[in-house]
């Protein structure tokens, strides 16, 4: 008799139900794979105190970095309605899929998940969206543990990797890469990656959503393969690109982002 076959998910999210685009992928795997996906992990958002705050705001710049950023209009990445718009259009309550199989933890890296992954012994471990996962879970998977990365690795990684190609004036460097993953941020042998195209109007809620859906689809197939032992992976050039930070993403980036969002829609006028 064939041993059953488990699939375990671990989405952050800044809710405990996740965000739409943690929605989306888990709705996915639940059509692709049914029971196969035995747990739905989502974990309560990081709490920083005060002190770590205000040491995370100073570390965004100087002064005059941290006074533009007060009198900035605009927020700090997509908007989530607009995510929630793109994603999970007909959705009037925000609820994590799975029903029973969802189970809500206070972190993806303490001992509650590694209880529920020894119970569940997961070929695949799939994770999205989370805290960094620390190697006592990510080794858990009898197979594989793969991350889903919305940027063109190794070229684009670390944070807001759809929002850096259009900086740097790099439509072609768009895209989403499915990764084994590691330590290191972003930086596991590479399963497979999309590209994600910039059309007039795009803003970056837009292209997310195009890195969400394609990436999606590269994730289903990934775990397909890798259940059916054929999922090759290739070791990244990490000389290459650039790893950025939270901190990188100033209120002069913002504004550069969006004098150069106008620029491609009059280029493809």
């Amino acid at each position: 008799m064939a041993a059953l076959v488990s699939i375990v998910i671990l989405v952050g999210g800044s809710t405990p139900e996740g965000n739409a685009e943690h929605r989306y992928l888990v709705d996915a795997f639940l059509e692709r794979f049914g029971d196969r996906v035995t747990r739905i992990v989502t974990a309560e958002p990081v709490k920083r105190s005060f002190g770590t705050r205000l040491k995370r705001m100073l570390k965004r710049g100087n002064y005059a970095e941290r006074l533009a950023r007060w009198r900035y209009p605009g927020g700090y990445g997509p908007d989530p309605a607009d995510l929630q718009r793109l994603l999970r259009p007909d959705e009037s309550t925000p609820q994590m899929p799975g029903g029973s199989r969802r189970v809500h933890l206070p972190s993806h890296n303490g001992p509650e998940c590694e209880a529920i992954l020894e119970a569940d012994q997961p070929d695949v471990i799939v994770v999205y969206g989370t805290s960094i996962i620390r190697s006592n879970i990510f080794s858990k998977a009898r197979i594989i543990t793969l991350n889903m990365h919305t940027g063109l690795s190794p070229w684009y990684r670390g944070d807001s990797t759809l929002f850096w190609p259009v900086f740097y004036n790099e439509p072609e460097r768009l895209g989403v890469t499915v990764h084994e993953l590691v330590e290191s941020v972003d930086g596991g042998a590479i399963a497979a990656t999309a590209a994600v195209h910039y059309e007039p109007g795009d803003r970056e809620a837009q292209l997310f959503a195009k890195g969400v859906r394609a990436g999606t689809q590269l994730y289903l197939d990934s775990v397909t393969a890798a259940l059916n032992g054929t999922l090759e992976c290739q070791p990244q050039d990490l000389s290459i690109g650039h790893e950025f930070r939270w901190k990188d993403r100033t209120v002069a980036a913002e504004r550069q982002v969006i004098a150069n969002f106008e620029q491609w829609e009059g280029a493809s006028s």
